[in-house]
Parts: C-alpha cells; structure tokens; sequence
C-alpha cells in the first residue's frame, strides 16, 4: 500500500512534491465479508470522538512513513520556500492551521530561526484539540534555542477562527502561514484555502501538505 504526499506553496499549482508516505508491511487483512446494504452500518466520522481520533492517528504514524517524508522536505527543500518571507522585517509572522503536537511546527520555526537568525517571530496556532496544545507546550518547554519566538494558542478549528477573525473585523496579515494534513476536516476546502491566502503579506508564502489521491 504506497501513498505520496503533496505540499503546496502559495496558490500556485503543486509547487513541491513528496514521495514514499507508505506503510510499512502488508496489512490488508486476509479475508473480507461482504455486507448487504440491510447489514451495512453508517460510518462515524473518528472526529465525532477525539480520543479515539487521536489513537488511530497515532497507529496511523506508527505504520506509515508520513513524519519521514514531511521531515526531508523540511531538510531539503523548505528552506527555499521561506527564502524571502522575512527580508527587511523586525519580527516574522507564522501561522499555524492545526498544528498538532507541534513537531512539525518546531521543525518549520528551527528553519525560519535558521534563515533569519536574531529576528523576533510570533507564531500562533490554531488546533481544536486540549490534549494536543498540551503536548505542543511540554514540546516547547523541553526545547532550546525558543528564546526569540513568542507562542499563541488558539482552540479551535480553522472555520471557527475565520468566523472570530470575522466577528471581530480583524484580518491579520501574515508572513507564513502553514495547513499541515488538516484540509481534511473543513467544510469547505476552497474556501478555506482563499480565505487564508487572503491573510498573506506580499512576500508570504501559503504551505499545504496534504496526502494525494493517488
């Protein structure tokens, strides 16, 4: 069972492209019963029960290359993406759509840190889940070298900050903004995707990481 990833940067057609997110090992199972539409069940959506959701993804990381493929694109390739996101500028803006954990946020700030070093960056994350912002500030806590990046940490999903962002006649402009394997759960991904391109400096960039189709 092979996959790829794809990353895009700004709103340009696949800029970049990742290969080998596979899973390790067969893991088809060996027989299959065919169900009857009278058999068949409605399929929850795991985001209905977080916990659960948090489980599988962690099974999900444990069986497929995934984080090894984000991470040689963030050796190899990210530190040209971000080349200019930054020049002439005393403090660079990071956004982050569903940051997880934050260890690909962590990675992503070492590169920007590495290519603007002494410039202040704030960096503020949007990520719907208690349990992973708990996890991305032990991260943080346990990290060196932060000493120049200002946290924030908003609970929610992406539509809910467009509709605070909305609410409150804000439309905070950014240097970076990064949606790392969450356009998944939008309602409506074009949207999304114009609204926060919307909110882009004139040398920001817009990274997506999605898994393919294919």
């Amino acid at each position: 069972m092979r996959s790829k990833v794809q990353a895009h940067a700004d709103f340009a057609p696949p800029a970049f492209f990742i290969p080998s997110l596979g899973l390790k090992g067969d893991l088809s199972p060996p027989s299959c019963t065919l169900l009857t539409p009278s058999m068949a069940l409605p399929m929850r959506s795991l985001l209905t029960n977080p916990d659960r959701y948090l489980r599988s993804f962690r099974l999900f990381l444990e069986k497929s290359t995934e984080h090894q493929s984000m991470r040689e694109f963030m050796e190899r390739q990210l530190p040209d993406v971000i080349a200019s996101i930054g020049n002439g500028k005393s403090t660079i803006n990071v956004l982050s759509i569903g940051g997880g954990a934050g260890e690909m946020d962590l990675l992503i700030l070492s590169k920007v840190q590495a290519r603007y070093p002494g410039v202040a960056i704030n960096n503020e994350v949007i990520e719907p889940s208690a349990d992973q912002i708990s996890k991305y500030k032990e991260r943080v806590a346990q990290t060196s070298n932060l000493g120049k990046v200002k946290f924030t940490w908003h609970e929610e999903t992406a539509d809910e900050y467009e509709s605070r962002m909305n609410a409150e006649k804000k439309s905070k402009k950014w240097d970076f903004i990064h949606m790392i394997q969450m356009l998944y759960y939008v309602k409506d991904i074009p949207a999304t995707v114009r609204y926060f391109h919307s909110l882009l400096e004139s040398q920001a960039k817009l990274l997506i990481i999605l898994v393919s189709g294919t």
